[in-house]
């Protein structure tokens, strides 16, 4: 016998009690570009955002409204440290890696413009 299988959308799922945990990944890895680089990933750009920016801006815009606390937790890689001066597979934008939530997504931009001044973009061979 066959049965016909309903197709629920995002809505439904939300509508049915499904919460959403945003969570934010940006990639500090050399190959990006470097920051004082007009047109890298990472340019440093006071009058225009870049284009991680761009898109934590334009994601957020859409899945931040349904994160059930407004608290993203956002993280790195592949970036040396200052405090450690090693490169790390997973650090939290803000600085602390017991509590890497941020406030909204103007937080998560703040930590990651913050981290990006405080940094080092790594080669990876």
């Amino acid at each position: 016998s066959t049965a016909v299988q309903p197709r629920h959308s995002f809505v439904d799922y939300l509508v049915g009690g499904c919460e959403i945990e945003l969570l934010v990944g940006v990639d500090f890895t050399a190959s990006n570009g470097s920051p004082n680089m007009p047109g890298s990933l990472h340019d440093v750009n006071p009058n225009a955002p870049n284009a991680y920016e761009a898109a934590i801006r334009a994601v957020g815009a859409v899945l931040a409204p349904y994160d059930s606390d407004s608290r993203i937790p956002a993280y790195g890689f592949g970036a040396k440290l200052p405090h450690t001066g090693k490169v790390s597979h997973c650090f939290a934008l803000n600085g602390h890696a017991d509590s890497p939530d941020c406030a909204g997504m103007d937080g998560v931009l703040g930590a990651y413009r913050a981290a990006l001044h405080n940094v080092q973009l790594c080669v990876y061979r």
